[in-house]
């Protein structure tokens, strides 16, 4: 039988554990997309060497499972960055962080992996006959890019980046592998005393449903406010 008078007692508990949840998304998606879109542009536009770079990064990152990168970037980071210091004459100890920004750095060394494809597959969706035209009435390459391309770009990404965002606020439950008290977490910490596992879990279902519900929602209107956009765009 399930156990309402812990799901009445917990849900306030776990709830108290969305702002940490939310937080990781938002910083992590932010900078994440940010250097996503750079190595997007230095990938379409094949800066030699650094083209290569963010190449091996983007596979590197999208073929190893996250909760592996989060053990690396919390256990093994910090060793190698100490015993690297005591080489060189420095004592590097980044143990006093807390575990949040371990997690927050691996998960927007994810999102700019796979945001950069996004953005990638983005740019290239715009036909170079726009920029041709840009330059033809008097625009330089830059006031193109900024005024014509990057704008139709961001308005084709918008739906993927909506995706992505979800994917990344139910990923961020894997921070509870290095002691992140998010809503998982939270959730499995309140069960353990009683074994309300399923109770917990029934709770965090419900939260993390919600929570998509609402971006997914936003990211809709965001989506037809941007197409009609670009639609104006296009006319022009």
């Amino acid at each position: 039988m399930i156990n309402f008078k812990f799901i009445i007692a917990s849900f306030p508990e776990i709830i108290r554990a969305i702002p940490i949840t939310l937080l990781m998304a938002f910083v992590s998606a932010i900078i994440g997309w940010i250097l996503g879109f750079g190595i997007a542009l230095v990938r379409k536009y094949k800066i030699p060497i650094i083209s290569q770079i963010c190449a091996i990064f983007v596979s590197l990152m999208r073929g190893v499972p996250m909760v592996i990168l989060l053990y690396i970037s919390y256990y093994a980071l910090p060793i190698i960055i100490y015993r690297y210091g005591t080489g060189v004459g420095l004592k590097l100890d980044i143990n006093v962080l807390p575990a949040v920004v371990y997690a927050i750095i691996t998960l927007t060394l994810g999102q700019a992996a796979y945001a950069s494809e996004i953005f990638r597959s983005a740019l290239a969706a715009i036909d170079e006959s726009q920029m041709e035209a840009a330059c033809s009435v008097g625009m330089t390459r830059n006031q193109g890019l900024q005024r014509i391309v990057f704008p139709q770009a961001l308005v084709i990404a918008v739906p993927n980046l909506g995706g992505l965002f979800v994917e990344l606020v139910k990923g961020t439950s894997l921070a509870y592998y290095v002691g992140v008290y998010e809503i998982t977490a939270t959730a499995n910490l309140l069960a353990m005393p009683s074994y309300n596992f399923i109770e917990a879990y029934i709770i965090t279902t419900v939260i993390y449903e919600v929570i998509s519900f609402i971006f997914n929602f936003s990211f809709r209107k965001i989506e037809n406010r941007l197409k009609k956009f670009r639609t104006g765009i296009v006319a022009l």
